[in-house]
């Protein structure tokens, strides 16, 4: 979605692509620290990537996925995680830093300024989230070059 947006206006934005795409698998892309978990609570239906990608986990993949700081190795087993537990239904869009099978992919994108102002918040280092922005930034160009799924 280019373009700056208020909440109320991403909101309008996203209910009008569910709709559009409601018997479609649709997931929604986004960093962190860019406002999902809020998008969700106001949005029904909506499922988080993390309520159900890292449900009955194993210790080793725990230790793995929480280090700090964020690493490829972490990147991958967060993929592994995705990918073997995430799987998108039509009418339940996901919201998620990772796209997985699905027909329709929505990115949220927010500017590095707003990004380190949020990430901060959280008191970590805003090293990682450019790092995680930029992984999943490279995934959207990756998904959109093989034009397979509708992008918005």
């Amino acid at each position: 979605m280019p373009g700056q947006f208020t909440i109320n206006e991403t909101i309008n934005t996203l209910k009008a692509i569910f709709e559009k795409h409601k018997n479609e698998r649709v997931y929604v892309l986004a960093t962190i620290c860019c406002g999902k978990t809020t998008l969700i609570k106001q949005i029904p239906d909506c499922i988080d990537m993390d309520s159900i990608a890292f449900v009955d986990i194993t210790e080793e993949e725990a230790a793995i996925i929480n280090q700090i700081p964020w690493t490829k190795e972490v990147g991958d087993m967060v993929d592994t995680l995705v990918y073997r537990n995430v799987h998108v239904q039509p009418g339940h869009p996901v919201f998620g830093t990772f796209i997985v099978d699905c027909d329709v992919v929505v990115y949220l994108d927010i500017s590095d300024e707003l990004l380190e102002k949020n990430y901060k918040k959280r008191g970590a280092d805003f090293m990682d989230a450019k790092k995680i922005k930029e992984s999943i930034k490279g995934d959207w160009n990756n998904h959109k070059a093989k034009n397979d799924k509708k992008f918005y």
